[in-house]
């Protein structure tokens, strides 16, 4: 059978595991790079590599969830839910419909447009108004220039007919608690909208919506659910649902939006975010809600079927060549590149599970899940608490402030100070701020390793675990793929039926004499090591199995007999090879490295938000616009990996956009980060 990997293939590189010694402080962690998660091949591993830039600006990296029915979900609007039935310039509370309440509220007006606006918990009550169709009037311009968040109601002063305004939090538990046919009381359990997040990881962005939403804290993640999680360095569009309780559409939305509460962006004074900023300025933390509607149930994990990236890479150039191309090479390179893409989508690429599932610490959570594995748990929290800085950590005067905090808290745990370390490890670190809050609780011991750990969220503590399934995948993968290369199916593969959904139960078949005419490559799957699983008896697969599992002190009985239930491996089955749909590229011409390429959804919608004209043909620059769909599970950072063969690791990318000829001419065109 021809071979069709590279001819000189390098052998699967075992993950650094190794700590430093404790006499050798000063020696930094080497940072994890692709071969170290068991990623070496490639579908086509002739290509030259491209120089490319990932995720420079956040909005270089688009994701937006495809929908079960196969529709790409975009945020359309940016009005609350009753804004949106109604004509868009309403929104903007003209002083016309203000005035049409002068009559009736006279100087109390003020009061009402601050009450409208959240900046005033009052009570108004109108003059007296006898015409019934006049009190018919005064009630719907209410409801209108509230949008929901006014409520009136018909009332008497000295047996004269008024009309008495609240807010609707100080008119809740009245009338509409009472109420059946209340939108509170009638309306299905739970709500569904679309969220853009800008970096932010999808556990951080529901934790901040349940702050917002004020969920219980204890409920708060339950009460909120997503098909798939996103990634964090991006601009991401998903659809959430909310089990509301007895929350609106419209409370949800000005909840989320911090109606009536300081803005963010003006520290130090008393402007409030109104409706009309909420429309017309970016969001709060980078989270965005649009598009709610009541629904009958809550989303579950894969009710999607997959995602649409809008990816733009920066400063595109063959390597080792000049990056500021003359017109015949940037034809040359287009040809290129928009070969390369034909061939990605008829090929595909090799399936790895991506970096981010090794996380971006000193230590990958994949070790983190050998020691859990052995029931290590005083390792684990080792490894957790106490790596060594990274290369790129080490320089006092350079670390970012969350590094130097971090410094300082893990000095603080090394020394037994528990509750100080607890202060010092920045929010962002969730794990390690989950273990000092039980340490530092007066009833823990230090021979309760296990308990200090389990205190870690449940599917943060399950990551680590997935980590090293999938490094031991990757791994299998890269050895079955240079044996026999990526473009068909051989004697011994694992197959299943290409449109299957896959998992423990899936009927899997082994291919026979006959495979490379019976079956394709994208029947062909790998399994997951598990317990549910079964994989060869013998042969390079067993094998190799076996001799990862012992490089690492484990046994394949362990993956799925832990003491601690949560922690056994079911295993499944992944293809091998996947292949995008509907991609596509473009070439761009640029000349600032921090000018936006590409509008997000709010982006588009904003009034004030624009795009800057495009370069000129001959600027410095070049920029690959490229957009394609995956199915979900599937990394589109690996189709980079095959399209421009650069390390797709985040410190690797880091030190590209560093040393990037396109940094030296950036000017301060960039949106700012979230907080």
């Amino acid at each position: 059978m021809q071979e069709h990997g590279e001819d000189a293939a390098r052998p699967v590189k075992r993950a650094r595991t190794e700590q430093a010694p404790e006499s050798a402080p000063e020696q930094a962690q080497a940072r994890m790079v692709e071969q170290d998660a068991g990623m070496t091949q490639y579908v086509h591993p002739g290509w030259t590599p491209v120089h490319g830039i990932i995720k420079q600006r956040y909005a270089d990296f688009l994701v937006h969830e495809i929908a079960p029915d196969g529709q790409v979900v975009h945020i359309t609007s940016l009005a609350p839910p009753e804004g949106e039935k109604r004509n868009p310039e309403a929104v903007k509370r003209t002083s016309e419909d203000w005035d049409a309440l002068q009559p009736w509220f006279s100087d109390q007006l003020g009061e009402l447009k601050k009450m409208a606006a959240g900046q005033s918990t009052s009570e108004v009550t109108s003059a007296r108004i006898t015409d019934k169709a006049e009190r018919t009037r005064v009630h719907q311009l209410i409801r209108t220039l509230g949008g929901g968040s006014l409520a009136s109601e018909a009332a008497s002063v000295d047996d004269a007919p008024v009309i008495r305004v609240k807010r609707m939090q100080a008119a809740r538990g009245g009338r509409s608690q009472r109420d059946p046919t209340s939108e509170a009381n009638r309306s299905p359990p739970y709500i569904h909208f679309l969220l853009q997040k800008t970096n932010r990881d999808s556990q951080e962005a529901l934790q901040w919506l349940s702050r917002f939403l004020h969920l219980d804290h204890r409920r708060g993640k339950e009460q909120l659910s997503v098909a798939g999680t996103k990634d964090k360095r991006a601009v991401t569009v998903q659809k959430v649902a909310l089990q509301r309780g007895r929350k609106t559409l419209d409370e949800v939305w000005r909840l989320v939006n911090h109606i009536g509460q300081p803005v963010s962006s003006a520290p130090g004074t008393h402007e409030r975010r109104t409706v009309e900023l909420a429309t017309t300025t970016r969001a709060e933390r980078g989270l965005r809600i649009a598009q709610l509607a009541y629904a009958d149930a809550p989303l579950q994990l894969g009710m999607l079927a997959g995602n649409q990236f809008s990816i733009t890479l920066r400063n595109v150039h063959w390597v080792n060549e000049a990056e500021r191309l003359g017109d015949k090479d940037r034809s040359q390179l287009s040809e290129a590149l928009e070969k390369r893409v034909t061939e990605i989508q008829k090929n595909g690429f090799v399936n790895y599970f991506g970096m981010q599932r090794f996380g971006t610490g000193a230590v990958s959570t994949h070790v983190i899940g050998i020691a859990i594995l052995r029931g290590d748990f005083n390792e684990a929290l080792r490894l957790l608490l106490s790596p060594e800085d990274s290369e790129d950590e080490r320089d006092e005067s350079t670390a970012p402030p969350h590094v130097v905090a971090t410094r300082a808290g893990r000095k603080a745990y090394a020394e037994g100070r528990y509750e100080e370390a607890y202060r010092l490890f920045p929010k962002i670190c969730v794990a390690e701020r989950a273990v000092l809050d039980k340490m530092r609780m007066p009833h823990w011991h230090p021979s309760d390793a296990l308990g200090a750990f389990q205190n870690i969220p449940r599917s943060l503590r399950l990551m680590y675990v997935h980590a090293y399934q999938s490094y031991l995948w990757n791994s299998l993968v890269s050895e079955r793929i240079r044996r026999f290369g990526a473009f068909q199916c051989v004697s011994g593969d694992y197959v299943a039926d290409r449109t299957a959904p896959l998992d423990a139960s899936t009927a899997i078949t082994v291919a026979g004499d006959d495979a490379e005419t019976k079956h394709s490559i994208e029947e062909v799957v790998m399994p997951m090591p598990g317990g549910d699983v079964v994989l060869p008896a013998s042969g390079w697969m067993a094998e190799m199995y076996t001799e990862l599992l012992a490089k690492d002190g484990l046994t394949p009985s362990m993956l799925s007999t832990s003491k601690q239930p949560e922690y056994r491996l079911k295993g499944s089955y992944r293809r091998i090879v996947q292949k995008p749909q509907n991609a596509r590229c473009e070439l761009i011409p640029y000349e600032d490295a921090d000018a936006p390429l590409c509008e997000t959804d709010e982006e588009k919608l904003l009034p004030d938000v624009h795009l800057p004209p495009r370069a000129p043909l001959d600027a410095p620059f070049l920029a690959l616009q490229l957009t394609f769909q995956l199915p979900p599970s599937s990394y589109a950072t690996i189709l980079l990996r095959e399209l421009l063969r650069m390390d797709t690791s985040a410190h690797k990318q880091k030190e590209l956009t560093k040393n990037s000829a396109d940094q030296k001419v950036a000017s301060t065109h960039s949106a700012p980060a979230p907080p």
